[in-house]
């Protein structure tokens, strides 16, 4: 239960690191491009309660003028509507000098950010996430009168993120004291809370340190196992619990998440597995969407209109998938099998035996296997849409690709770093 979950948490000197930020998941009613510019910020302080508790939050915005330099108090706002993004510190942070709210504002989120005397009773109480609901109620409510009135998006639900305590605040919003409205989150370097709750619906983002010696990884991850929504995990390997704050890896992630969960802006998902690639990094994600869908289908590579192929129509196991002109045979047709989590195995028709990665390398070949359940043989769809998918390996996080980007006979099918280039591009043809 979310009492025995949380005694992973070892505060300490590190945990006095937690001021530091995050950010922001189920996709808006609408889909457009986030904004192409950033914006100045600006920033409002308002002395709201909950009850008898204060929730003194600040309240960072687009504003009009300059891009660049600290926000300004009371700054006029710019032109627009925006969505609400609330951000909550960890351990002895301060909004009034945050840097991560302000980046989140100027690329055009309005951002709600309390400000906590926190303690770790107050967040297993549930205490911090109820003060972060009324902080997104009272932002709202700002739309209808003052400054900020006809500047914020209301019909869309909001967005939540915070660090360390912030994140388990976050994960309370998901949990233990859900806020139906929540559609995107981003617990960061957080603790599992409790039972994802059956009246939240949000695409979700966890990033984390494997060796973090204050909120346990292992229970971020369990936090991560238990969602069955729209998810995704940026595991910053050999990371603390905030060491990788600074990282353009992790501020682009998350920026591009947030305009993709709230703006519904597909091209900041498909920058996603780009943006959180590196030699230090591992990006696992299950997008949500039907990842299979009925029958069977052909796989044409984008760049060479050639088709996915079981070489020499084999039966047997280990056999290469390379890329084919057009025969009409079984062994270029495949099957897209949910697993339920998100992911798919991808079967040959010819043969019942799926697709797998041979390990998590660049270049690794993709072979035809028996079915074992193993995370090498699952697969995530990029929808690009017209039927066009990039296929990215649930184990490696890297995607299908025509090797070179050649337009040969019997070039191999491997995986490599995402890029959604043209050859990692495969049309899903029924057949």
């Amino acid at each position: 239960m979310a009492m025995q979950r949380r005694t992973f948490l070892h505060l300490g000197a590190a945990g006095a690191l937690g001021a530091g930020v995050s950010i922001l998941g189920t996709a808006p009613a609408h889909a457009e491009p986030a904004p192409a510019n950033l914006f100045a910020v600006g920033v409002r302080r308002y002395d709201w309660y909950r009850d008898t508790r204060p929730v003194t939050t600040y309240v960072y915005y687009p504003a009009a003028g300059t891009v660049g330099g600290a926000p300004v108090a009371n700054a006029p706002v710019a032109d627009g509507v925006f969505p609400v993004y609330a951000y909550t510190h960890g351990l002895g942070g301060n909004p009034a000098n945050s840097t991560f709210a302000p980046g989140l504002a100027s690329a055009g989120f309005i951002v709600p950010s309390p400000h906590f005397q926190h303690s770790l009773n107050d967040v297993n109480s549930g205490n911090t996430s109820r003060d972060v609901s009324q902080a997104l109620t009272n932002t709202l409510a700002l739309n209808t009168s003052g400054p900020l009135a006809g500047h914020i998006r209301t019909d869309i639900g909001v967005g939540a993120c915070g660090h360390s305590m912030g994140g388990m605040t976050t994960h309370g919003l998901l949990t233990s004291w859900p806020d139906s409205r929540i559609i995107s989150a981003n617990p960061q370097s957080c603790l599992d809370m409790g039972t994802p709750s059956s009246t939240v619906n949000a695409k979700v983002l966890f990033v984390h340190g494997d060796e973090d010696p204050t909120t346990a990884y292992s229970s971020g991850r369990q936090a991560y196992n238990e969602i069955t929504w729209p998810k995704a995990f940026l595991t910053f390997l050999g990371g603390g619990h905030s060491d990788f704050w600074d990282e353009q890896r992790f501020r682009n992630t998350v920026r591009n998440w947030a305009q993709w969960t709230m703006y519904g802006d597909t091209a900041a998902r498909d920058r996603l597995p780009v943006d959180a690639a590196g030699s230090n990094t591992k990006w696992e994600a299950a997008l949500g969407g039907a990842p299979g869908g009925s029958g069977a289908f052909r796989l044409v590579a984008q760049h060479s209109g050639k088709y996915a192929d079981i070489n020499r129509v084999s039966t047997s196991a280990g056999a290469l998938l390379h890329q084919w002109s057009g025969t009409g045979r079984t062994n270029q047709q495949f099957e897209f099998v949910d697993t339920g989590d998100g992911h798919c195995k991808i079967k040959a028709r010819h043969s019942g035996l799926v697709l797998q990665v041979a390990n998590n390398s660049n270049g690794a070949d993709i072979t035809q296997q028996a079915d074992s359940g193993a995370h090498s043989q699952h697969w995530c769809l990029t929808d690009h849409g017209g039927n066009v998918v990039s296929i990215i390996n649930r184990q490696s996080g890297l995607a299908m690709d025509v090797w070179g980007h050649s337009s040969a006979d019997g070039v191999r099918i491997s995986q490599y770093t995402y890029t959604g280039s043209a050859n990692q591009r495969f049309t899903r043809q029924p057949v």
